[in-house]
């Protein structure tokens, strides 16, 4: 790309007309919709032309504002494949399997049945259990023919009729679609195959490289094989980490812009978080979900149960998290008194907690494939302006960007931890509170300015491709 495309000016009067395809969008209460959601905000801010195409009704709590007047909003249908077919359920039955294992678990719990409960007469548990088995390996089979590239393909029928109706009669310069889930990369791939518009794609989750997902290596290269045929479709690529954009370039040859998460300062209602008010309390807070042996909070635990002090003085709350798996690892630890676990809260209570918080929790797996993953939360960390404490790679985004900005401390050792804390319970003892975020350590990670890069990116991207551009009017 030449140098002239970096050049700002050119592009101030330029107006873009931008179709946004994304499964997640406001109200579903998720932090990828709060990302997408905010992004076409801000981008309608600025005078471009916007329209949406999202799924309807989708299985999340619809308590996020929309910020996005719902006229540009196409929320179409979609079936869900995740639910066994008629076919599946009747050979389930004739293997005398009705009943789903949860909802046995679930009737059992009711029940309350003790675990040493002797079987009635004429039932036979192994058989129970080979059938089971069974059902599990059909489900799973299902799972991996059928969901591809995921469990969201059942959008993509009435997606890809509504977005070409969308671009029949309201022609837009460009198409921008975020995945996961990577449907909604292929409803893009579809649509500008049939349309001819240039195609960006957002990766904020890695696809078939994904770590956390270890599937047969048959559908690996299956999603392999899908994403490079997207992303060669595609006339560029955005990702929320440089790490990640370097491996894109490299295997795509595209050009690829970082667009990382933000935070908006509206959403904290322009106050500066000051945590919590009781000086003999030192109290952390973590909303989202955990993930054993990858994300999750032990080293904390075992900082904590470690000394005397920190077990009466500290309180780890955790916001949606799985209340059994951490029931089970604060007894392990010895920290059941200082871990309290709470139901999941909407996206503005969880920026209250965050404000209200002294430390705010983030957790990374400690492996290098995992260098680039940024989790939305951390960019509304530092909005809530509060230390951060990152669990995981020492060289990872996010404990690099914590360090480098003097925003808290990174480890997983536990006696660093501990000192950490100590030091941040004697400074709040000392001053009543522990002193919020510079500004300086959050300078550059405002939605805006994140939406400013995308525009930037976009702009340039249709002036590579040839596409029209259109002045104000």
């Amino acid at each position: 790309m030449s140098a002239g495309l970096w050049n700002w000016p050119q592009f101030t009067a330029v107006i873009v007309k931008i179709l946004l395809i994304s499964w997640y969008f406001p109200p579903s209460n998720t932090i990828a919709a709060v990302r997408l959601g905010k992004l076409a905000k801000h981008l309608l801010d600025k005078g471009h032309g916007l329209r949406v195409l999202t799924a309807k009704n989708l299985p999340y709590p619809a308590t996020l504002k929309c910020e996005v007047d719902e006229s540009l909003i196409d929320r179409t249908a979609w079936k869900d494949i995740a639910s066994l077919p008629d076919w599946a359920v009747s050979l389930a039955r004739l293997l005398g399997a009705a009943r789903s294992a949860e909802e046995k678990e679930k009737a059992a719990e009711s029940r309350q049945e003790p675990a040493n409960e002797v079987p009635p007469a004429g039932s036979n548990p192994a058989r129970k259990g080979r059938l089971r088995s069974i059902r599990r390996k059909l489900s799973k089979l299902y799972e991996l023919l059928f969901s591809f590239p995921d469990f969201r393909v059942g959008w993509v029928p009435d997606a890809r009729h509504r977005g070409l109706q969308v671009i029949r009669h309201w022609r837009p310069d460009i198409l921008f679609a975020s995945g996961p889930p990577f449907t909604t990369l292929l409803v893009g791939y579809l649509l500008s195959r049939a349309s001819g518009v240039p195609l960006v794609v957002e990766f904020r989750d890695r696809w078939w490289d994904d770590p956390y997902w270890s599937p047969p290596r048959w559908r690996q290269l299956c999603d392999r094989w899908l994403e490079s045929r997207i992303v060669r479709q595609a006339a560029g690529v955005t990702t929320v980490s440089e790490p990640w954009a370097v491996t894109y370039r490299k295997r795509y040859g595209k050009s690829v812009a970082v667009i990382p998460n933000g935070f908006d300062t509206e959403d904290f209602e322009g106050t500066i978080g000051q945590g919590w008010p009781d000086p003999e309390v030192l109290r952390i807070a973590y909303t989202g979900g955990i993930y054993p042996g990858f994300r999750d909070p032990s080293p904390l635990f075992r900082a904590i149960g470690g000394s005397a002090e920190l077990k009466r003085r500290v309180q780890v709350h955790f916001y949606g998290s799985d209340p059994q798996l951490l029931s089970g690892l604060a007894r392990e630890h010895g920290v059941q008194d200082s871990v309290i676990i709470h139901d999941r809260i909407n996206h503005a209570e969880a920026l209250r907690v965050q404000q209200e918080s002294d430390i705010l929790l983030l957790m990374q797996w400690d492996n290098p494939r995992e260098q680039g993953n940024v989790p939305g939360k951390l960019a509304e960390y530092f909005g809530a302006r509060r230390p951060i404490l990152v669990l995981g790679l020492a060289d990872g985004v996010p404990a690099t960007e914590v360090k480098t900005r003097s925003a808290g401390a990174a480890s997983t050792n536990p006696d660093a931890i501990a000192e950490w804390l100590t030091e941040c319970l004697a400074t709040k003892r000392q001053e009543g509170k522990l002193p919020p975020l510079t500004d300086q350590a959050v300078a550059g990670l405002s939605r805006a300015e994140q939406a400013a890069k995308l525009e930037r990116f976009l702009m340039q991207v249709l002036q590579a491709s040839g596409g029209a551009a259109r002045g104000p009017g």
